[in-house]
């Protein structure tokens, strides 16, 4: 990730540097140096030959070229260099301890060995992080040239001389043999906290209230309160969610309520092992060309994994959305649509477009109090097929867009009819596999039923579907699909062809054939990459008409910015008089961050029709003023109603809560003025009361860790051992910022439901040098609500080592080398040095055994079990094991001639 970062600053940093554009980071003075900030650096990867080095150097574009940070050069090259500020005097020897370099600031000037001091002249910037040396003067002090390539991101470091840095790489690379290329991250081998389900836990809820004044033509002058509160718990051994929301007058208008398990092991009701299972308000799956997927009332069962795909080229995705947020869907770093509260709690994006390959999909949720809330999924197409002998199973019934207790005065229109359906997948080998569906639902004034069927079949780099579907007493349909990739082209192109008189919502009315196309590119526009997204498709009726769709999507992602353009055309063309119909639409939405604002805009412009012109626009501003204020105003134009909206408003964070006024006024006479208020309560875990916060407890998991010194190495918190303050937790790759109490307790918030995450300790923070995790951390299965009560232990550590000799008994170097505890799980690894030391470090007190990597222990022919049990404790905190020979593999030759 970090790589693709650097990658696309340097890309922006070339963009701007060919067309003349310089911001504060690409260009600076030597005056204008001390306005740089964190952002205005470039991450440079250095690279020797084939090599290249970890640590990325920051680099700057100036009037004269590029210079780099010093201190990073220093670290990145290991230079016994001396750098400090405060004198302003830099000290040491470069390469060779012979070469010895001072370079004076104060005196502006460099001495390299006894060749005099020269003047340093402009090579040297002051910035924020240090000094920032010119390339081409560091190129000459050093004697190795530096190239930078902000294409690439990278600086080649160019050189005729062994350089001790690449005799090190060299070293490492050599030693690296006997490695493996890859190593996995399996949160198996870490212990999970036990979350039994229980009959009855208090829910987490949370609360957004508001209440206003608003006037206008229409309706005059008027006072609005309105309320939405979400709760998550469980009872009845089960989750449960309930939503409930009023109208602007405070009277109830919806409630919904689901009770549901999910387990990712497929270890719910017994011999049907679901994975998934729901009642109330749930929402059923798509099939391939007959039923979309719908909510509404009803019961849900599934085997399927949780991320299941039930469309081949499409994806649709839904979700909670709080009173007054809006959300913004990403595919693979591309914002391609975008959409506002319409008052329902929900979110949905429909018909999503997948390609060949990684389909990355991100939901950004924006609260008003300027709250960020992610939503990540991953939709592979091709890359996995259901496992050979592996069947997934899903079956629903629910009454369409009804919620389970309906207090809506004025329901929103349609039949509201039951449907039902279910399906089952089946794989046949690696590349193939089968599914048949059945679905009942109410279409064009009458109840239909259907039965389809479809085969997978992965050829090469294409992923082929074949598909068809038969309504009962009507028509059939069949379908070839394709997804494929070629170089760095994504394609996908779609057959259908109707019989008889097919109905249903996946395919048009009447439809005779169909043929369609798209595909996904990008191309390079100065050192910019942009995509673009092309589809088509034309399909001809049995009454003779014709349909033609044309899509066009593209954006721009730079640093700071992402703009987003699509373009839809749609044109129909039927027998008889008033059958043309034609529509061209443009899209635009927009995400930046400039000057401290963080901008957010969308609009829409029909091209054709009697509506051309104008449709609509917004866009908002939000800025940060504190740590716990922000700033927010919008503008909004609704061509339809000729009139602008201006809105402004104030956001404050509390501990507990977060607090908002805005006030709005429009052209057309309308104003309004409001205040809302956003907390969650719920249990507090620790303490056995009730807690309020600013995060969306109901929404998401929690985590109540209690970290205590294990003194007795049990892995168990017994009388009398100490609880540690001030340490911090991490969860998942990221530190949770959050320091225990003086109890050694605290709770991680804002963990992603259902989503497996290892809670751990930041090692850094624990005060004493000589103490260290005895447990890398604790695997948690968050779920909306609930708290997961863990224990960390911290123990005393000490060392493990020894010389390790090979089957000849001579010392060797380059061996990978796992300390095991008493539970089975790897607790640390160490590498053999060219004289056969090894060393572990940290290491808790406890009982633990040492053996060779599997694969360093297959490439020797060796057994990957050594010394017996060694232990680490207070009276022997470092083990020294001696020299331990490595022992043939049983049934080697090795092993014969030892028998013998």
């Amino acid at each position: 990730m970090a790589w693709k970062l650097s990658r696309t600053l340097g890309a922006v940093a070339a963009f701007a540097a060919a067309f003349g554009v310089s911001g504060p980071g690409l260009a600076q003075t030597q005056t204008e140096a001390n306005q740089l900030g964190e952002d205005d650096f470039l991450l440079l990867q250095p690279v020797v030959g084939g090599y290249k080095l970890t640590a990325d150097v920051r680099g700057y574009q100036t009037d004269q070229g590029i210079c780099l940070d010093l201190a990073d050069i220093i670290q990145s090259l290991d230079l016994p260099v001396r750098l400090d500020k405060k004198s302003r005097r830099a000290t040491g020897w470069l390469f060779a301890e012979d070469q010895t370099i001072t370079i004076d600031r104060s005196s502006n000037t460099v001495q390299i060995v006894n060749r005099g001091a020269k003047p340093i002249g402009d090579a040297i910037y002051d910035t924020p992080e240090g000094w920032c040396v010119d390339t081409k003067a560091l190129s000459a002090w050093t004697g190795v040239e530096f190239k930078p390539d902000l294409y690439n991101s990278v600086v080649k470091l160019v050189t005729d001389r062994e350089m001790p840095f690449m005799q090190a790489i060299e070293r490492r690379s050599r030693a690296a043999r006997l490695r493996p290329k890859t190593q996995s991250f399996d949160l198996a081998q870490y212990p999970h906290a036990e979350m039994e389900y229980k009959l009855w836990r208090t829910p987490s809820v949370d609360v957004v209230a508001q209440a206003g004044y608003e006037s206008d033509r229409t309706r005059g002058n008027r006072r609005v309160a309105k309320l939405e509160a979400y709760a998550a718990g469980e009872i009845g051994k089960a989750s449960y969610f309930a939503r409930v929301a009023t109208d602007n007058d405070l009277k109830p208008d919806s409630l919904r309520l689901r009770a549901y398990r999910h387990d990712a092991d497929g270890k719910l009701l017994g011999p049907l092992k679901a994975t998934q299972v729901a009642v109330g308000d749930v929402q059923s799956l798509s099939g391939q060309l007959t039923g979309e997927s719908a909510v509404g009332r009803g019961a849900f069962i599934s085997n399927q994994p949780l991320a299941h795909r039930a469309r081949f080229a499409e994806t649709s995705l839904r979700g909670v959305l709080p009173a007054g947020w809006d959300a913004e869907l990403y595919r693979n770093g591309q914002l391609i649509a975008f959409q506002g509260d319409n008052g329902d709690g929900r979110y949905e994006f429909l018909d999503i477009d997948l390609f060949y390959g990684r389909n990355e999909l991100e939901v950004v949720l924006y609260g008003p109090q300027g709250q960020i809330r992610r939503e990540t999924s991953s939709q592979p197409v091709g890359l996995e097929n259901i496992e050979p002998g592996k069947t997934y199973y899903w079956a629903g019934i629910l009454q369409d867009d009804r919620d389970l207790i309906d207090l809506r005065r004025n329901r929103i229109a349609g039949p509201h009819e039951w449907r039902w359906g279910g399906g089952v997948e089946r794989g046949i080998d690696k590349r193939t596999s089968i599914g048949v569906g059945l679905q009942s639902f109410w279409y064009n004034g009458r109840r239909r039923n259907y039965a389809e069927t479809t085969l997978w079949r992965t050829v090469g780099p294409v992923m082929m579907e074949f598909s068809g579907a038969h309504e009962f007493g009507g028509g059939s349909i069949a379908q070839v699909n394709a997804l494929g990739q070629v170089g760095k082209i994504n394609f996908g192109a779609h057959v259908a062809k109707g019989i008889g008189n097919f109905q249903s919502e996946q395919a048009l009315d009447g439809l005779r054939h169909e043929i369609g196309a798209q595909i996904d590119m990008s191309f390079k526009l100065g050192s910019l990459s942009i995509p673009l997204q092309l589809s088509g498709r034309r399909a001809e009726l049995r009454d003779g008409g014709k349909v033609d769709n044309l899509s066009v999507r593209t954006a721009l992602t730079t640093r700071v910015m992402a703009i987003a353009a699509e373009f839809d055309h749609e044109s129909r063309s039927v027998p008889g008089p008033g059958g043309d119909f034609e529509r061209n639409k443009l899209r635009l939405l927009a995400n930046s961050r400039i000057f401290g604002l963080r901008l957010r805009g969308n609009a829409a412009f029909d091209l054709s029709g009697p509506d051309k012109g104008f449709e609509y626009a917004r866009l908002t501003a939000e800025k940060r003023l504190t740590e716990r204020s922000d700033l927010a105003a919008e503008v909004e134009y609704l061509a339809r109603e000729d009139a602008t909206r201006f809105s402004l408003g104030y956001s404050r964070y509390f501990d507990r809560f977060a607090l908002r006024t805005d006030a709005s006024v429009a052209t057309n006479g309308a104003v309004g003025a409001h205040v809302s208020v956003a907390f969650s309560f719920g249990p507090d875990p620790l303490s056995g009361g009730v807690r309020f916060s600013g995060s969306k407890l109901a929404r998401s998991g929690q985590a109540a860790v209690t970290v205590f010194r294990d003194d007795n190495g049990d892995g168990v918190r017994s009388a009398g051992e100490e609880l540690l303050p001030e340490v911090q937790i991490e969860a998942g790759m990221r530190g949770a910022g959050t320091l225990t109490d003086d109890k050694g307790q605290a709770i991680v918030d804002d963990l992603r439901p259902f989503i497996p995450v290892l809670v751990g300790i930041d090692e850094s923070t624990l005060e004493d040098p000589f103490l260290a995790p005895a447990i890398k951390g604790v695997v948690v299965v968050p779920r909306p609500g609930i708290a997961a009560r863990i224990e960390l232990p911290v123990a005393p550590s000490g060392e493990v080592e020894g010389v390790l000799l090979n089957l000849a008994g001579l010392e060797i170097g380059g061996v990978e080398l796992e300390l095991i505890d008493r539970a089975g799980r790897t607790v640390g690894t160490a590498y053999s040095e060219f004289d056969g030391f090894f060393l572990f470090q940290r290491v808790p007190y406890g009982e633990y055994r040492l053996r060779v990597a599997r694969d360093s222990a297959r490439t020797l022919g060796a057994e990957q079990s050594l010394a017996g049990a060694l232990v680490v404790n207070r009276d022997s905190d470092v083990a020294r094991l001696g020299a331990v020979k490595l022992a043939p593999a049983r049934g080697s030759i090795a092993a014969a001639g030892d028998d013998d």
